[in-house]
């Protein structure tokens, strides 16, 4: 293992490197590990060495130095884009008709730095994950100001916000600390370990942490599998195995990149729902001891192909909530206790036959779920993990759905009042709160459909999810902090009647007289406002009359949408 400088590792311009597809792309975060980054290069003592930590190299070309970075490619890839800034910052200065002399007195070149560190007669130097280098090789590479991250990419935002970051704060530097920072980097010790196969970077990576990101479970598993295919399998299944792994686990990074959920959530929803009830990583441990010897290769592509499988339906069922689904529903009211059972069901019934009965069971786990938040008891039981865990497919299917059923009409425990509690919270005279938007936007929905209008998206509700304020997605059209009486306040104020989607602002419909106000909800392209707007024109103004006929006519929607038969 060789102790050498950053800088050495491009010394020869035939040096590159690739992240590979099997590795995670970029993920450091600019208010985490590249504040961090700037804060060593501002507090490193003078005199002392500055560590940039280990990196992992596989060597993947028979006679040229071509590598594949196994460990450390956060720390090399931040170094690139760290470099990519400076040389652009150096380069106005230059142009400014500044000298660059570092410490020594020697000049400075930024488009040395180029060459070194960003690309030698058009190839890269470093190349990221395939998915993502086309965006960095525009933006951090080349500079070209009109490139755009992809915006289902979550790791081009995150190059985008460091390049970014580099930028601002290079301009704000003075050109004698731009040009240490320059020295540090480059000059920063780092041990290196060159291997010239995959089994041995496998048994390495094993062993090994990235600085900066602690490994991800998902990370460890791959590593653990990798190594177990090799102590495992015989000669000829070793490559088989671990390019099936390296396989799967690049397309679930991809897929990682392109859904809200964390990959390691992924992983132990997963584990919930065809594991063995352990913790994820040690589940898989536990299960792959109990394989004979002889069987464990195919144990490890089965399992890495089921749990690729998994990610591909969080994709695929994200995607449909944002369209008209009673999944969009299960996702906002409880997603966390959802997912196994979801995943189980996918698993069992993925067939493009089997839609409406996914549907089906769909809505049963959302009428659950609503019926478990919108009431005036306190429950917190629940149990779909359970019926996860249980369900095995084939002549289970009609259990599950009398399991569904049952506690559609009396939740997770026999002894709830689970109905007679979600009708006295319909009847009571405080609903502002963040389940009411959903219940909402059912009921504009439910208007849209009764004069065949397409309905509103699951996505327009999905996007009110990232409010840090909820409250700001509900609005009062007899407003808050006006002159009530006692019992309007207590009754009347917060009733359902008196709520509403909000579409633009807080307060957006308000108007100098009532004529005005119905004019503007009647204006509106939403039919609840539409109605609000009529209520007024009929009793000339908005007032406790009109509040408890809408209320009214909510409830009845949502005692038959909700205790009907599903």
């Amino acid at each position: 293992m060789a102790a050498e400088t950053f800088k050495s590792l491009f010394e020869s311009e035939d040096f590159a490197y690739q992240v590979p597809s099997y590795q995670r792309a970029y993920a450091w975060r600019k208010d985490e590990q590249l504040k961090q980054f700037l804060t060593d290069l501002e507090e490193q003592p003078a005199g002392k060495d500055y560590y940039l930590g280990h990196f992992l190299l596989e060597r993947h070309h028979a006679t040229k130095p071509h590598f594949n970075v196994i460990d450390g490619q956060q720390r090399m890839t931040t170094a690139v884009i760290f470099f990519s800034a400076l040389a652009q910052e150096l380069q106005a200065r230059e142009d400014r008709g500044e000298a660059l002399l570092n410490s020594e007195g020697d000049p400075v070149e930024p488009r040395r730095i180029r060459e070194r560190y960003l690309t030698f007669r058009n190839r890269a130097r470093l190349s990221t994950v395939p998915d993502d280098h086309g965006y960095f090789e525009q933006a951090i590479l080349h500079h070209q100001a009109d490139a755009k991250p992809h915006p289902q990419r979550q790791a081009q935002k995150r190059l985008h916000e460091a390049a970014t970051l580099f930028q601002k704060r290079f301009q704000d530097e003075d050109t004698a600390t731009l040009l240490h920072w320059h020295q540090l980097v480059e000059g920063a010790r780092i041990t290196k370990y060159e291997v010239t196969d995959k089994v041995q970077a496998t048994q390495i990576f094993a062993f090994q942490n990235d600085r900066g990101i602690s490994l991800t479970s998902l990370e460890k598993l791959k590593a653990y599998l990798m190594h177990r295919a090799y102590l495992d399998a015989g000669t000829d299944d070793v490559d088989r195995t671990i390019r099936h792994v390296e396989d799967r686990f690049g397309e679930m990074y991809k897929l990682s990149e392109e859904i809200h959920v964390n990959e390691n959530a992924v992983f132990s929803y997963h584990n919930v729902a065809f594991g063995r009830g352990d913790e994820p990583f040690e589940g898989v441990k536990k299960a792959l001891k109990d394989v004979l010897p002889d069987e464990r290769p195919q144990w490890i592509r089965d399992f890495t192909s089921k749990l690729r499988d998994s990610f591909i339906t969080v994709k695929t069922l994200e995607e449909l909530a944002r369209g008209y689904s009673a999944v969009t529903g299960v996702l906002h009211l409880d997603a966390g206790n959802s997912w196994p059972l979801l995943l189980k069901i996918n698993y069992f019934h993925h067939q493009a036959e089997d839609k409406d009965l996914r549907e089906r069971l769909y809505r049963l786990m959302e009428t659950i779920l609503f019926k478990k938040a919108y009431s005036v008891g306190s429950y917190r039981t629940n149990d779909f993990h359970t019926l996860a865990r249980n369900y095995k497919g084939g002549d289970g299917l009609d259990q599950l759905i009398a399991d569904l059923t049952w506690r559609a009409e009396n939740g997770f425990q026999w002894y709830w009042s689970f109905t007679g509690d979600f009708k006295r919270r319909l009847q009571s005279h405080n609903h502002y709160e963040r389940t009411t938007r959903y219940l909402l936007w059912h009921y504009e929905n439910h208007l849209r459909q009764a004069v065949k209008r397409p309905g509103m998206s699951g996505a327009e509700l999905l996007n009110s999810w990232g409010h840090s304020g909820w409250q700001q997605t509900l609005d009062h059209i007899a407003p808050q902090g006006g002159s009530y009486s006692p019992e309007f306040e207590e009754k009347f104020l917060h009733n359902l009647g008196n709520l509403a989607l909000m579409p633009q602002g807080p307060n957006s419909r308000k108007k100098d007289t009532p004529a005005e106000e119905a004019e503007a909800y009647q204006v509106s392209t939403n039919l609840a406002d539409q109605e609000v707007g009529a209520l007024m024109k009929a009793g000339d103004g908005w007032g406790e009359e009109q509040i408890t006929e809408r209320a009214r006519r909510i409830v009845a929607f949502a005692e038959a949408h909700w205790l009907g038969e599903n």
